[in-house]
């Protein structure tokens, strides 16, 4: 056991790997890893080691947020990962890894791993980096990734090139996240539906299912009383989940909902211009863009949707929509990895029709509107805060950076 210049037994330290700066805290893949960091680093030191592809990253001042102890950053220009992807098509390995590989990365850490007694790595992205490493290594996986590439393969959509690669990719990230069980302390995913994906059930010992949660006291619940006739739907629709989701309740959902009313959907989240373009002309469609709040921006709609057909682990947009007061209405993919209960916390619907007419029974009667909406927020308080959600995976954490600290 190592003391600091008190004498007191100094916190066993843990190198962080992140794929992307995580600052500033936006999109379900940043929030997740520091919420997650934000809670281990009450246990333990942490250092921050990040992959930067914006030049403001580089140069962005440090947070103030005391989370991590030291935080380091490297250069990786999108072209170099451009062109690691097309190298690897030949090779056989996933392209996603491929994307993420730089030398200067790799050098770093080995520069610094010998200052710590455990890693994290967020993603397989920087997992592949401390495969058998001679610390710990925990990989947070979040979602079994090639499941969503399995079910983009049946739905199908306007994504073109895109769906190609997917579909090659599919077959060699499946394999690779299967492979990754050997070489890691544990691997952490968001749901059971995931790790049984990858691993069957039982899934292995150094496999742990640890749950997101949502700030209850940042989404502040509002009643559901009679509002605007607007349908909302939360997302970074720079993910290919969210396209199809928010593409598919627009091009199919909305045209019927439209028949009993002058309804809205309102698109909320980070789009580039060119998906943006793809609801263009498209009949009741509202495109906000990135918000400074999102609480604000839903505040008038009556129900928010998750219309994913495409999708792995939790959907934090329903967490949130429940946590406002929303009332929601989701697919099935949409509320796996979730306890809610269709028809008390939420509505499940798995059609055009089906979902019309969920909408239209929320839209029509306040008092049901009203029952959904209370039911959620206390679910989530109940089972999706932060903290009981990252309580047990900092405890198996701490056992394993303990252990190699003796």
């Amino acid at each position: 056991m190592r003391f600091n210049d008190g004498g007191r037994a100094a916190k066993p330290r843990v190198l962080v790997l992140t794929p992307r700066y995580p600052y500033p805290v936006i999109g379900g893949d940043r929030l997740r890893i520091y919420e997650m960091c934000k809670k281990l680093a009450l246990e333990f030191d942490l250092t921050l080691l990040s992959l930067c592809d914006q030049p403001s990253e580089m140069v962005s001042p440090m947070p103030t947020d005391g989370v991590f102890k030291a935080i380091h950053r490297v250069w990786l220009p999108k072209w170099r990962s451009y062109l690691n992807s097309a190298l690897a098509i030949v090779t056989g390995r996933p392209l996603q890894v491929a994307y993420y590989k730089s030398d200067a990365f790799r050098k770093k850490i080995e520069a610094l791993l010998p200052e710590h007694d455990l890693v994290l790595a967020h993603l397989l992205r920087t997992g592949d980096y401390v495969k058998d490493v001679k610390i710990p290594s925990v990989v947070e996986m979040t979602d079994a990734i090639s499941m969503n590439y399995s079910r983009l393969k049946s739905v199908g959509g306007p994504f073109g090139f895109r769906s190609l690669v997917y579909s090659l990719e599919h077959r060699r990230l499946h394999a690779y996240e299967k492979s990754s069980i050997h070489h890691h302390e544990l691997l952490t995913f968001v749901s059971s539906v995931d790790a049984q994906y990858l691993y069957g059930s039982p899934y292995p010992e150094n496999v742990f299912v640890c749950g997101n949660g949502v700030d209850t006291g940042h989404l502040q619940f509002g009643k559901p009383e009679k509002r605007a006739q607007v349908v909302a739907f939360i997302g970074n629709m720079v993910s290919l989940q969210n396209q199809d989701a928010a593409f598919w309740f627009a091009s199919e959902i909305l045209p019927l909902l439209r028949q009993h009313g002058d309804f809205v959907f309102r698109i909320v989240g980070q789009i580039t211009d060119k998906g943006r373009s793809k609801f263009a002309g498209l009949p009741g469609v509202e495109v906000t863009g990135k918000v400074d709040s999102v609480a604000d921006s839903v505040r008038d709609c009556f129900a928010g949707v998750c219309t994913v057909r495409i999708g792995a682990g939790v959907q934090n947009k329903l967490l949130e929509y429940m946590a406002l007061g929303l009332p929601a209405v989701t697919t099935s993919v949409g509320l796996e990895g979730l306890g809610a209960r269709d028809g008390e916390d939420l509505y499940v619907a798995d059609t055009p029709q089906a979902f019309c007419l969920q909408l239209l029974r929320l839209w029509n009667d306040q008092n049901e509107a009203q029952r959904l909406a209370t039911n959620a927020r206390q679910y989530v308080e109940s089972h999706h805060t932060w903290g009981a959600m990252l309580s047990p995976l900092v405890d198996r954490i701490k056992t394993l950076a303990n252990a190699a600290t003796v």
